[in-house]
């Protein structure tokens, strides 16, 4: 099956101005998260991405909604911190800090135990809409007008550099504390070796590529996808890329390594796996979609999206394990 969708600025737009309205008619389960309170989660609620320190589990979506858990996913607590905010993002930092990504220009800081959220003013990109953490802590946002802002000082104060054209710039990642890896609309990859002083524009992956969603797992490997289900690879740290066969032809949203292999959301609920060079459809879980992915480290992946859906599933097998409190 080929599934269509939009780019991933405007759906985000769609689902926050869905929740926020009349959690789109869906008749999901509005909670699937072993040990959570009754209640805890919503029908509207739209999680769009989720983070770990090793001590904390933060997953955050649409209307200012942030869960939080303590003891690996055992139990839960909810926070809603704006309701005129929508999360799209969100990561944890070297020092166990959390950031937030609010689409409408506000970067949120937690503390190591999720706790104790404040807002900062980011001005520029004007529609952010991707943020990650550093080795050395420094925050990092892309979005549009090919923009790339970064923060030394928990986003009191942002530096920007723009890199391009006009275009969005839909995710980012650094590999270590001086190398990193942004991607964007009509296939732009831009990489830095030297912690985002300089930015280096690659070749692009395609004119028509919209990325959804990438993750590198070193300097030369790493995976985009993008509309219609495609999956693009680089070997070689992003100079070329070959297409890799779906074998659903949905599109992936979110992207993550679990203990080194790349593991794929997307449209439906559907869980995908990287074997032998191709993406197989490994699991399918109720949900109008899945944006985010995160391993817990214990054989147990995370898994977040639409119509209030989060689940905690074996990575081994995919199947739903129960967790007791």
């Amino acid at each position: 099956m080929n599934i269509q969708a939009k780019p991933w600025y405007v759906a985000v737009l769609g689902v926050s101005l869905c929740a926020t309205l009349v959690g789109c008619g869906v008749s999901a389960s509005p909670s699937n998260i072993p040990g959570a309170t009754s209640g805890i989660i919503k029908r509207s609620d739209a999680f769009q991405a989720a983070a770990d320190n090793g001590k904390t589990t933060v997953v955050v979506g649409a209307t200012g909604v942030v869960l939080t858990s303590v003891d690996r996913g055992n139990s839960w607590s909810r926070h809603q911190l704006d309701p005129f905010s929508s999360f799209v993002g969100v990561a944890a930092c070297a020092d166990g800090s959390f950031a937030a990504l609010d689409f409408f220009h506000r970067v949120w800081i937690a503390d190591a135990a999720g706790d104790n959220w404040q807002a900062r003013t980011i001005e520029e990109p004007a529609n952010p809409l991707a943020i990650t953490c550093d080795g050395k802590g420094r925050l990092w946002v892309v979005g549009s007008g090919s923009t790339i802002a970064s923060s030394t000082d928990r986003g009191a104060t942002w530096n920007t550099t723009v890199v391009g054209d006009d275009a969005m710039l839909a995710s980012v990642q650094f590999i270590d504390e001086r190398e990193g890896f942004v991607t964007g609309e009509f296939g732009a990859v831009y990489r830095t070796g030297d912690a985002g002083m300089t930015w280096e524009k690659l070749a692009a992956i395609g004119d028509d590529f919209y990325p959804y969603a990438a993750v590198f797992a070193d300097s030369d490997r790493g995976w985009v996808s993008g509309l219609a289900g495609v999956v693009m690879q680089t070997t070689d740290g992003g100079k070329s890329w070959s297409k890799r066969i779906n074998d659903a032809g949905a599109p992936i949203y979110g992207l993550v390594l679990d203990s080194g292999n790349p593991v794929g959301v997307g449209v439906n609920g559907l869980v995908f796996r990287l074997s032998d060079d191709e993406w197989k459809l490994a699991d399918a879980h109720k949900a109008s979609y899945l944006r985010a992915v995160l391993p817990l480290g214990d054989g147990r992946l995370l898994l977040a999206g639409g119509a209030g859906s989060v689940e905690i599933t074996s990575s081994a097998s995919g199947k739903n394990v129960t967790a007791n409190n």
